[in-house]
């Protein structure tokens, strides 16, 4: 079950519900300077922000984030510093525990450093939730890989709707999003917003276009040939992309799926095509190699001749049921960090 994560004066805590935050606000125990990450989220609120939980507050838990009007005889700016200060004292005391390798260049991550405290490198995620494992597959009903400690760090390798691929003590498995925290986590808004590709790359990558058609040769008789165009809006590169293409038939039920995983690098702002490469004849028990376009054009660069075994778009075997609908969906996909942070 997804549970809210809460950072109470440096000290994370879950709630199963929004009525248990209400709970906890009501009894002075959550403050409206107080962070929370709602279920499935990997932004971070202040709980003064979250509409359904301002009334539960207490006025002394508002009134703390009130700083002294103008009688007290600081000016705006001051105010703003002060806030700031705030703000990141309890990020300070939050991290203490994680050295840094690679800093997020902003203001905030290296006063962090500078205090001694700790941060992450554009890879890393903590372990914020209690319990966590590990799992095979993207899904609660899949097998455990190995036990995610919390408070620790894990290395993150893709994102697939609301899990995380991720690294840690030698084993590789999917855990919730909202069990861990993101290096952005502790960066300036603006930091935030110009990292967020890293941490949720499935909001930048998507399919174009896309197109079936049915083979004409008898011999291929009963596959379709799928030809799609993905679209990268982000500033980072995008690869260990892996897509879904589904056929329907008449009466909507979903004749064939497969998922396939797309090779290759998608360069920042840009689309790009995927294909196939077929195996060479003398490489008997290979199998097709499906790629994005821009990695092929840089193969036939060193080796002309593979671009007779160039396929535009992908086969996928139909069989002989008619098909009246198609889609293609990206359900995994992987931000390349910048190099040398």
């Amino acid at each position: 079950m997804s549970r809210w994560m809460v950072n109470v004066r440096g000290q994370s805590i879950s709630a199963g519900s929004m009525d248990e935050l209400k709970a906890l606000a009501k009894k002075g125990e959550l403050g409206g300077g107080d962070i929370v990450q709602p279920p499935g989220a990997t932004e971070w609120l202040y709980a003064v922000e979250i509409p359904e939980l301002k009334a539960s507050l207490r006025p002394d838990a508002l009134d703390d984030l009130d700083l002294p009007d103008t009688s007290t005889g600081f000016s705006p700016v001051v105010k703003g510093l002060f806030a700031g200060v705030l703000v990141l004292v309890s990020a300070c005391t939050w991290a203490y525990a994680f050295s840094l390798k690679n800093k997020i260049p902003t203001q905030s991550l290296e006063l962090l450093d500078a205090s001694g405290a700790s941060g992450l490198s554009f890879e890393q995620v903590i372990v914020t939730a209690e319990g966590v494992n590990l799992k095979a597959e993207a899904s609660n009903g899949s097998a455990d890989v190995g036990p995610l400690p919390k408070n620790e760090t894990a290395t993150l390798l893709a994102k697939r709707g609301t899990w995380y691929k991720l690294s840690y003590n030698g084993k590789e498995g999917y855990a919730p999003v909202d069990s861990v925290v993101p290096a952005y986590f502790f960066a300036e808004d603006r930091a935030k917003l110009d990292y967020d590709p890293l941490y949720n790359p499935d909001k930048y990558v998507y399919v174009g276009n896309a197109s079936w058609t049915m083979a004409a040769d008898k011999a291929k008789k009963g596959i379709s040939t799928m030809s799609a165009s993905l679209q990268n809006d982000s500033k980072f590169g995008m690869t260990d992309i892996k897509i879904v293409a589904a056929l329907k038939n008449t009466s909507g039920q979903v004749v064939t799926q497969k998922e396939i995983t797309v090779e290759g690098v998608m360069a920042p702002n840009h689309s790009d095509m995927v294909g196939t490469l077929l195996p060479a004849k003398s490489e008997k028990d290979a199998l097709p190699r499906i790629m994005l376009t821009s990695d092929f054009e840089k193969l036939i660069v060193t080796d002309p001749t593979v671009e007779e075994r160039w396929l535009d778009g992908v086969e996928v075997l139909v069989g002989d049921e008619e098909t009246t609908e198609a889609s293609v969906t990206i359900v995994e996909v992987r931000a390349v960090p910048p190099e040398g942070k």
